[in-house]
């Protein structure tokens, strides 16, 4: 119990939106992240009458997501693609078992042993499902065991909320397999700096600022016009009808805020929040 109290913070990333006495929320999410938000999720879902994600989260879900990106039989392996300094870091970052072994016979076999863990841990998988299985690898690895949008959808089921998915898994697939192939060789490159990358992103969240979450020193592949501008625009075409009815509260990546916002303005909605920066 304490642990999870431990393990709790208060969510600053919520946006309330308003138009003619109806009031809805957004709450910008973190895919991954190392602590909980259990308590405000809870308070803002007690009075909700919709709540809305941008796909499914079950594992049925998830388990079409990672066939869609995974065939045993193809001789494509990320690792081709890469130096071996990167994959030294990849191996160091992700398995990092052997770092206090003193015979340097031990230390050579072990790390070839790695290798071939993480090596394995990808094979048969294309780019962008090999990207995102080596970056939540190493975020569980750090404690990252928490999601802001698993958190909520778990709340909401246990309150009998009625769920809306903003886009099908079909969708969702699409515009993983669209994340620039450069930008995941890159991100990869930079592994020596995971690290600094994640403790500023956890700053960032916390603080509720949006600024801060885009300008991080390292490039993250998904946050890319297709990513995040194009479906800005089809996440709201799916929720104004029910926005306009108020007491709605939508989970969406934190990246997609900026858009939301803008588009919610545009429409006469007054947003209160978080200071929102301008698009």
């Amino acid at each position: 119990m304490l642990y999870r109290k431990l393990k709790q913070r208060k969510l600053k990333m919520i946006w309330e939106v308003q138009k003619n006495g109806r009031i809805s929320h957004l709450i910008g999410t973190a895919h991954f992240f190392p602590y909980s938000f259990k308590d405000s999720l809870q308070k803002y879902l007690e009075d909700a009458r919709l709540v809305m994600f941008e796909g499914p989260l079950d594992e049925d879900n998830m388990a079409r997501v990672r066939q869609a990106g995974t065939d045993p039989d193809n001789s494509y392996h990320i690792f081709d693609e890469l130096d071996n300094k990167t994959i030294a870091g990849l191996t160091d970052a992700l398995v990092p078992v052997c770092q206090a072994r003193q015979s340097s016979y031990l230390v050579t076999f072990c790390k070839f042993d790695v290798k071939d863990i993480v090596y394995e841990m990808v094979n048969g998988m294309q780019p962008w499902l090999a990207f995102f299985t080596l970056w939540s690898e190493y975020l569980r690895r750090i404690g990252w065991k928490y999601s802001v949008d698993l958190e909520g959808y778990q709340i909401a089921r246990q309150l009998g909320k009625k769920i809306v998915f903003l886009e099908t898994i079909e969708e969702q697939i699409k515009v993983l397999q669209n994340i620039s192939h450069d930008n995941i060789l890159f991100f990869l490159s930079q592994v020596d700096r995971w690290k600094d990358f994640a403790r500023e992103y956890v700053k960032s969240y916390l603080d509720g600022d949006l600024e801060k979450l885009k300008f991080t020193r390292v490039r993250f592949p998904s946050r890319h016009y297709s990513v995040i501008n194009e479906r800005d625009k089809i996440f709201y075409e799916r929720m104004r009808a029910e926005l306009e009815k108020g007491q709605v509260v939508a989970f969406l990546g934190a990246p997609h805020l900026r858009g939301m916002s803008r588009l919610l303005i545009e429409d006469d909605y007054r947003v209160k929040g978080p200071w929102l920066p301008q698009s």
